[in-house]
């Protein structure tokens, strides 16, 4: 038989056990926003999220190819993310100097001031990877350079449509806006 006081101290510790467990991330979510909140940004470290897309139904204000390396890239709506705060961001992307690998289905996120950095991954395959030199060229000559630049969020893709999931990556600068 099983005493009264032994399952009071039971109950207390698996109490006391919930309470230092808040501060653990939950690896059973498939999305996790920062645990430390920065003033600024993410710094090199992006997070993960679930892929809404963002720019479903946006205004395509120009689009252009670069057919040699299969990237497709548009000025999307009117933003407010500055060209030095989505640099920033760039510059922790490119802080990774190695594989960026994102799950089908979810974006890996970067953020500094007003700006937020985008890796998408599509549903139609398991995992999304590439080089983060790749990456950081593409969002600097698709998208910094062309859309920011002029006011303009953007995105790019390998597929003409960089506003819906088709292809096997889209790559965005937006205004960021908190989670």
């Amino acid at each position: 038989m099983v005493s009264k006081s032994y399952i009071q101290v039971l109950a207390l510790l698996a109490g006391v056990t919930a309470v230092a467990a808040r501060g653990l991330p939950n690896l059973h979510r498939p999305y996790l926003a920062p645990s430390v909140a920065c003033a600024t940004g993410t710094g090199p470290k992006g997070f993960l999220t679930v892929d809404d897309k963002a720019h479903h139904g946006a205004q395509v204000h120009g689009t252009f190819a670069d057919v040699a390396g299969g990237t497709s890239s548009a000025c999307l709506a009117d933003t407010t993310a500055s060209v030095s705060d989505c640099r920033a961001v760039v510059n922790d992307i490119r802080a990774n100097n190695s594989t960026i690998k994102v799950a089908g289905g979810f974006c890996l996120n970067w953020w500094e001031g007003g700006c937020l950095g985008r890796v998408c991954g599509s549903k139609s395959q398991e995992a999304y990877e590439a080089d983060s030199q790749f990456v950081v060229d593409t969002m600097t000559n698709s998208i910094l350079n062309t859309c920011v630049s002029n006011g303009e969020s953007g995105a790019a893709a390998d597929c003409a449509d960089v506003s819906s999931t088709c292809g096997r990556y889209r790559f965005s600068l937006q205004a960021y806006e908190g989670i």
